[in-house]
Parts: structure tokens; sequence; C-alpha cells
């Protein structure tokens, strides 16, 4: 018994000399794997599209140049002069205004006509247009823009679903390694029990006290023990390859230190109100009602009659040289109406009608998400009560079979049993062991789950 103390002990040391915690493994999974660089990266795209809805504010300058020659002698209309070169320059800016839906020119232009006649002129303008009804405002200018926003904070909640979505998994993992490394230091503890018990029953053997099938069984016990060994660090050494090679780590750091028995409280008492407040899938589709939303209030901007407010103001002068032509100027103002009206406003009122559907639609789809998640939470919130009963059942299992199995080893020395029954009490505390620990390892994911479902796994 003490060398199986010390077998399980050193085992115990190389198993938790470079363990992980569940903290670590998390850390450690973010930093390394690609997933979490991807969805970085499609938020930063979200970002980007962002910046790039708003380019239609930008100014744009125009600069448009032309020489002109005529030659007027065969045309007996104009008398005054017989040729005529003209060289024109216009610069301009117009920017667009979202916040207003208004937009507003700068324009220069100079024009210079010589030979028959010598003339220089320069003109400045000013013009802006303020829309009245249609994209007053700037409603329909910023839609794009507004739209971008509401994508940027769906991305960020929806990146978050993503990431508890995959660290839920891999923690499953997580918990399927301690559970291993709990099976094999339960068959390292058999094997050893099975080995003791084997030469004990070949020294009583020897000793004429116990019959040749008593050391038959009891090496079928030490083979089975054997085997369930083999195939326990089988299953512990590829799963820790597998955890290895997602985390970039030596295949011997790759051991879990972890408390498989550990109980939770879970939270939720209002379960039903948490899940309406905090549920990051019914936020996503309170986001996607929000797109929506604005898009239809432009599609019914855009279902008015065009109504601008133009305002101009012009700065002109003529003159034989430039000079003089820039000091002599002529100022004029105008201001005006312009009315035009799409009769029928077909397109309009689609979009309008199939829009105010969608949002109905919506609706639905928000009311069946909630009755989903409140009833795998709820579910998940069950099963971890039972399966709490259930561990505390297995450890009652485990004593009952422990002081069976004592009992068995007592009436065989003794004289009273038979190897048979000794052996079948060993197996059987193992597996009581070994059921201790599946349930265990259920009961760990289910919290996993439950945590998950309510959005309480990554903060």
């Amino acid at each position: 018994m003490k060398r199986t103390l010390l077998t399980i002990l050193s085992l115990l040391i190389s198993f938790y000399t470079q363990a992980m915690s569940e903290l670590e493994f998390v850390e450690r999974l973010q930093n390394t794997h690609p997933f979490f660089e991807q969805l970085d990266l499609s938020l930063q795209i979200k970002q980007v599209e962002k910046q790039g809805s708003i380019a239609g504010q930008d100014w744009v300058v125009g600069v448009d140049a032309k020489h002109k020659n005529e030659d007027t002698e065969h045309i007996s209309s104009i008398t005054s002069y017989n040729d005529l070169t003209t060289t024109t320059l216009d610069v301009s800016a117009t920017k667009k205004l979202f916040d207003s839906g208004s937009d507003v020119t700068l324009k220069h232009t100079w024009k210079e006509k010589n030979k028959d006649i010598n003339t220089t002129r320069n003109k400045f303008s000013l013009d802006y247009t303020y829309p009245l009804l249609l994209n007053k405002g700037g409603i329909n200018d910023r839609l794009d823009t507004d739209l971008a926003s509401i994508d940027i904070q769906t991305s960020l909640l929806d990146k978050q679903e993503q990431v508890e979505n995959f660290i839920l998994e891999k923690l499953k993992k997580f918990v399927d390694l301690a559970y291993a490394q709990e099976r094999q230091l339960i068959n390292e503890q058999r094997l050893s029990l099975a080995d003791q018990e084997l030469k004990l029953v070949k020294n009583k053997f020897a000793a004429s006290v116990v019959d040749r099938v008593d050391v038959l069984l009891q090496e079928d016990a030490y083979q089975s023990a054997k085997q369930q060994r083999l195939q326990a660090q089988q299953d512990l050494l590829l799963l820790r390859h597998e955890i290895a090679i997602i985390l970039d780590i030596d295949v011997n750091k790759a051991v879990a230190e972890f408390d498989l028995y550990k109980p939770y409280k879970l939270s939720g008492n209002n379960l039903k109100q948490y899940l309406l407040l905090n549920a990051r899938v019914l936020k996503i589709t309170d986001l996607n009602k929000n797109t929506l939303q604005r898009q239809l209030k432009s599609f019914k901007n855009e279902s008015q009659a065009q109504l601008d407010l133009s305002l101009g103001l012009v700065s002109e002068g003529e003159s034989v040289n430039h000079s003089d032509s820039l000091n002599n100027q002529s100022p004029t103002w105008n201001i005006g109406l312009g009315l035009s009206y799409p009769i029928g406003g077909t397109k309009s009122k689609s979009n309008v009608e199939k829009t105010q559907i969608k949002l109905t639609q919506l609706r639905a789809k928000k009311q069946e998400q909630f009755l989903n998640i409140h009833t795998q939470a709820t579910l998940f919130k069950e099963k971890t009560k039972l399966l709490l009963q259930m561990l505390a059942s297995n450890k009652v299992q485990i004593n009952i079979a422990k002081s069976r199995t004592a009992e068995e080893r007592d009436r065989y020395t003794n004289g009273n049993g038979e190897a048979s029954f000794v052996i079948s009490a060993q197996n059987n505390e193992q597996n009581a062991q070994l059921g201790y620990a599946q349930t265990a390892q259920k009961y760990q994911k289910s919290v996993l789950e439950y945590k998950a479902t309510v959005d309480q796994l990554v903060q």
C-alpha cells in the first residue's frame, strides 16, 4: 500500500509541476490562437468602412480650362471683329454638409478675350442649397454613416458571442483533460493494487494456501487493469497533444490544474428578467431593429417632394486688364425655390412597406430567441442541480464499494471467501471512482454551458 501511495504521488508531481489553471488556459488561448486575430481584423474592417461612409462630405475641387479660337471672316452677321481668341479657366470647390443636407459651392471664373476685342473678366460666386423636404436635415446623406455605426456595435456584440462560443468549446477540452488525468490516476491506483494482490496470491499459492485458479483469476484481473491503464494513457496523451497544438506549447506543459469536483453556486434567481436585460443575442436583434428603423426613416423621407431653398452671391468684374477686373466688381445676389415631385412614389412606398414587414418579422424572431435561450439556461441550471445530487450519491457509492472491498478481502484472507469476490469488489470500487469522475466531468461542462448561455463565461 505504501508503494501504491508513492507511485500515485510521483505521478501527481509529474502532472502538476507545470500545470496550468483554467484562467491561464484561456489567456494562453486568446494570445496564440489565430481565431481571435481574425475577429479583431473583421472589426477593423467595419471601422474602416464607417470612415469611408463619410467620404461624401469631402471637398470636391474641380479645374476646367478652355481655349477657343474663332474665325468669323465669312460670317456676315458679325461685323465688329473678324476673329476672336477666348481663354477660360474655372476653379470650383464643392462640399456636401451631412448634418443639414445642404450643398456649398465656391467658384472662380477667369475669362480673357483678345485679338479684335481685348477684355478680361473675373467672376466669383458662392451658391448654397438647403433641402426643406426631401433629405431635410441630411437624413438620407447620413444613412450609410448611421448604419455603419450600428453595424460596429453589432459586430462588437457578435465578436463577444463568437469568442464565448469558441472558448466554451475549448474549455470543454480543458475539462476533458482534467478528467483524463483523473482517470489515469484511478487506473494507476487500480493497477498497483492488482499487482499487490497478484503477488500476495502467488505467495499464498507457493505456501499451498490457495488453489491455482485463484492465481489465474488474479492474473486476469491484473491484465485487465493494465489494459485499462494503457487505454487511459492513450486517451490522455492524445488529448494533451491536441491541446498542446492549440496553445502552441510543449506537450509536457499540456497539464490541467483543475478541481474536477469543485461545486458552483449559479446566479440567476430571476432568470427570465435577467435574460431579457442582458442576453447578448437579444441585444444584437435590437441593433438589427435599429438598423431597419433607421432605413425606414430614410425611405419615408424619400417619398416627399424635393423642395430646395437656393441662395447665391455673385461678384463679377470686367476690364481690359486683369487687375482692373478684380478691382471693379459688381455684386449680385439671388434667392429661389426649386420643387419637384415624383408622381406615384412606387419605389419609396415599396421600401417602406417591406421594411415595416421586416420589423414585424424581427419582433417574432426576438421572441423565439428569448424562448430558446430561456429554455436552454433553465435546462442547464436544473441539470447542474441534478448532477450535484449524483456527485453526492457517487461519494456514498465509493464509500460502500471500499467497505465491501475491505470486507471481501478480510473474508478471503480468513479463508471464508473466494478470490473472484475480492476481484469483483475491487472492480466495483474502481468503477464507482470512475463514475464519480465522469459525473464531475458532466457537471463541470454543464456549468460552462450555463454560463455561456447567460453570457457570463466571457465578461
